[in-house]
């Protein structure tokens, strides 16, 4: 079966954003603030990956750190 994939990076407000329930992964505030200094000293080196209806598959933490440095929207 051939399956269509489009790629877009778009650029969105994090409150628009919808933290999948079930996710399995724990950020200490060490590692937030890891993350936080690193989007503000490179930026964003990957996106967060997000479904059709805005909920977050991948970058839990890319969020966290991208609120601890004072951003209000993240490329996904």
């Amino acid at each position: 079966m051939k399956q269509n994939y489009e790629t877009q990076i778009v650029v969105k407000p994090i409150k628009e954003l919808k933290p999948y329930k079930r996710n399995a992964k724990k950020h200490p505030k060490e590692q937030v603030e890891r993350i936080a200094n690193s989007i503000k000293e490179f930026g964003f080196t990957q996106p967060v990956l997000i479904d059709k209806n805005n909920c977050v598959v991948a970058g839990h933490g890319r969020i966290l750190g991208a609120k601890a440095a004072g951003l209000k929207e993240v490329p996904t």
